[in-house]
């Protein structure tokens, strides 16, 4: 059969070996983007080569198992999903194949369906395995070498420091130590190798324990600690009765629970995390001792499933739609999020990518995932329960059903990158493909030539699945070449002497191959700079450069509102067309009918994003561009209310009781400020300056000696300083405040003056 499915097969196997390491040098392209233009041409390339080979043979052998038809359903749940979601591309295709977009499941499943038909005898699944082990041994390789290095060696464009890694995110990261790890005491124990070969996979065993202990991503301790608990007993209980007939038989079976026991010891201690010093505990110490200190950031599981149960009040069958729960998150998280750093934080999956699918997919979506997860588990629990006699065949199953499992597992606890997502689905098909040759499962097969309309039939699936393919290649292309000029016009942002230009063109090349709200919205924002050049330039013809700036502003707001077109449920697409008008509100650019187009477009981010508290301040600000103070302040109130300790707020409140000569209120304000950040040398300048103003000399001088006290060299504190000082009568001290700032800006003209006012008072004191 691996004849029949000669070149699918090996797609397959290059895509398992390739999805962990891929990357393109130089961060052209960054590594989500790399990696979903890889499963992009290799679902399209595996695909289309499947076709040929099932035209070519007349026949199609499917796996006869609930299970696999399982994962055919879930494209199909996905799709009725995304087609009813706002908008229906960002569930479909996303920006570039995200985890759980329709385009990365059906990829997902393209991709299962070639492994379990293509993967033939145990020779195969072997290569397969093999694909897997040498690629993760290479991450670990490769992240030794970031450790040995802090992080300085191999950043290649791609992975700065220390946790950089070609897999993913260092959660990514940590979860592959550990399949590597379960990997190795499978192949150790069940394998025959030469000595050479069995040293290296050893290594490999402790180096990613040793790199999971540095790294400590506590979920995938937890689940290290799990399969190491069930490979122990599956060697305890079920390897031993096959070698029970063996001579020495107590040594290969202590050998064989040896590594189990260690991998689930070391992964206890690190989880239990003892203190090593009365201050310290072993993980932070080990962690600290590498630089490997990383912060894994996301929602609680009940906190998901608050968002979800939220999401299903408004769409209880299909969910609100793949790829769609930062927006959900934006309208129904708590509010008490506000209290904590990550307030401004939008989240793209919940407490783990399974649980996050619940809103995105509904009851319909749910269903289906948990009657996958339920049959995968009651395969592998057939295959516990009728071994095989072949080692050989027990090892490729549960190889690969550890590696399935394992990888689906970690899928409920966490976020798992494109490549780990992908390859669940793909060892999923491997070990179908295991189960079958083992006859652990029956086969289907087909024969195309068996009726003139079982042809008809079978032609015309095949034929849609090839224009599946190339629909898919050709959609996962588009969005990559998007991405590659997008990602350059933000590397020429960030360039010296990069002209608004160059950032523009890049821009609307990446529209051209793929219109999508972020792009115009980059757009829009480059456009309103080129407005305000030409607004603020010094040369040229009034005419030329009012010409400039008008030109600049109408294309701003054109790109916003295909921002808003493109997806009218982004938060970020109605505040840009807002900023853009509340721009034109004031004089001398005052548009008539700017301010209502930005309060429509405000009061629409609001409805998005109902818990943000800069939203009422981006409204203040539109009324204080009217003159409407009194509307201002109660923005800034409601502000205030979301976020009690919103320091933009008090700012700008402070700026309106200034400018309302409301001195005691604007002091009131600054206070608060000073305490939300008291580390900020500035906040006690301003408070300073405001006392100062309303001859509170004595608490001005406090103010500006806290500003020093934060920032010795504060030149603007240490001159009010001395003023006040010299308010104070301490003429000695002003004096030395003056002079200090003399010594480092001698041509200091005010300076210069205050020193001379000094000596002539003191001139006229002596007389």
């Amino acid at each position: 059969m691996i004849r029949e499915h000669g070149v699918s097969f090996l797609v397959i196997v290059s895509l398992i070996f390739l999805l962990p390491v891929f990357f393109v040098p130089g961060g052209a392209l960054n590594l989500p983007n790399s990696k979903a233009v890889l499963l992009t041409i290799g679902a399209s390339v595996g695909v289309l080569a499947f076709v040929y080979e099932a035209w070519k043979n007349q026949s199609l052998s499917l796996p006869a198992h609930k299970l696999f038809f399982a994962a055919l359903a879930l494209p199909a749940v996905y799709l009725l999903s995304a087609l009813l979601s706002t908008p229906s591309s960002l569930s479909l295709f996303g920006y570039n194949f995200e985890v759980g977009t329709f385009g990365q499941i059906l990829a997902g499943a393209a991709l299962l369906t070639i492994a379990a038909v293509s993967f033939t005898g145990t020779s195969s699944v072997l290569k397969g395995l093999i694909a897997l082990f040498v690629s993760l041994s290479l991450v670990a390789l490769f992240t030794v070498l970031k450790l040995l290095s802090g992080g300085e060696w191999l950043t290649l464009g791609n992975f700065p420091g220390v946790a950089g890694s070609p897999v993913g995110s260092w959660t990514d990261l940590s979860v592959a130590l550990a399949l590597l790890s379960i990997l190795s005491i499978i192949a150790l124990n069940m394998l025959s190798m030469k000595r050479a070969v069995r040293v290296t996979v050893f290594v490999v065993f402790v180096l990613s324990i040793l790199l999971s202990t540095v790294f400590n991503f506590q979920n995938a301790l937890t689940l290290s600690l799990a399969a190491s608990v069930i490979l122990f007993f599956y060697f305890f209980k079920v390897e031993s009765h096959y070698l029970s007939s063996q001579s020495r038989e107590g040594r290969i079976f202590s050998k064989m629970t040896i590594l189990p026991f260690a991998l689930g010891l070391v992964s206890l201690i690190v989880l239990a995390n003892p203190f090593i010093t009365k201050d310290q505990r072993l993980a932070v110490a080990v962690s600290e001792m590498f630089g490997a200190n990383n912060t894994d950031v996301r929602p609680t599981l009940s906190t998901t499933l608050s968002i979800s149960k939220a999401a299903l009040s408004q769409e209880a069958l299909l969910g609100s739609g793949p790829n769609t729960f930062s927006r959900d998150w934006l309208i129904y998280r708590p509010a008490a999020i506000n209290t904590t750093p990550f307030w401004g934080v939008t989240f793209p999956v919940g407490a783990g990518f399974i649980p996050t699918q619940v809103a995105a997919t509904g009851i319909l979506g749910t269903a289906l995932w948990l009657a996958f997860f339920i049959l995968l588990i009651s395969l592998g629990l057939k295959f516990a329960s009728d071994m095989p006699e072949s080692r050989a065949e027990r090892f490729v199953l549960l190889s690969s059903f550890s590696a399935s499992l394992f990888l689906w597992a970690s899928s409920f606890l966490y976020g798992p990158s494109l490549a780990l997502l992908t390859l669940a689905f793909i060892m999923t098909g491997v070990f179908l493909a295991a189960s079958r040759d083992t006859g652990l499962i029956s086969v289907k097969s087909f024969n195309f030539d068996s009726t003139p309309s079982a042809k008809f039939y079978f032609s015309f699936i095949l034929a849609l699945a090839a224009t599946g393919a190339l629909a898919l290649g050709f959609a996962g292309g588009q969005r990559g070449l998007a991405a590659f000029h997008y990602q350059r016009a933000i590397r020429i942002s960030n360039t010296d002497g990069a002209t608004l230009a160059e950032i523009e063109g890049n821009l609307e090349k990446a529209i051209s191959y793929s219109a999508m709200d972020a792009y115009y919205v980059a757009l829009s924002r480059i456009n309103f700079a080129k407005a305000e050049v030409g607004a603020n330039a010094a040369t040229g013809t009034p005419e030329e450069n009012r010409g400039i700036f008008e030109e600049g502003i109408a294309r701003s707001i054109a790109a916003a509102r295909s921002a808003v077109s493109v997806n009218p449920a982004g938060y970020d697409n109605w505040v840009t067309l807002g900023g853009v008008y509340s721009a034109l509100v004031p004089e001398p650019l005052k548009v008539e009918g700017a301010y209502e187009n930005a309060l429509f477009a405000f009061n629409e981010a609001s409805r998005r994003n109902p818990n943000n508290p800069e939203l009422p301040l981006l409204l203040a600000q539109l009324e204080l561009n009217r003159g409407e103070v009194e509307r201002a302040r109660s923005y800034i109130r409601s502000s205030i209310a979301l976020k009690q300790d919103f320091a933009e707020a008090y700012i700008l409140l402070a700026k309106l009781e200034v400018e309302a000569k409301n001195l005691p209120a604007a002091i009131a304000s600054a206070e608060v400020l000073a305490q939300l950040s008291p580390d900020n040398p500035g906040v006690y300048f301003e408070i300073g300056l405001l006392k100062y103003s309303g001859r509170d000399f004595e608490g001005a001088l406090e103010s500006f000696e806290k500003a020093l006290e934060l920032l010795p060299e504060y030149a603007n504190a240490k001159y009010y300083l001395g003023l006040t000082l010299l308010e104070l009568g301490d003429k000695v001290g002003a004096r030395q405040k003056f002079d200090e700032l003399l010594a480092s800006d001698p041509d200091n003209e005010a300076l210069k003056n205050a020193i001379d006012s000094l000596e002539s008072r003191e001139e006229q004191r002596k007389r």
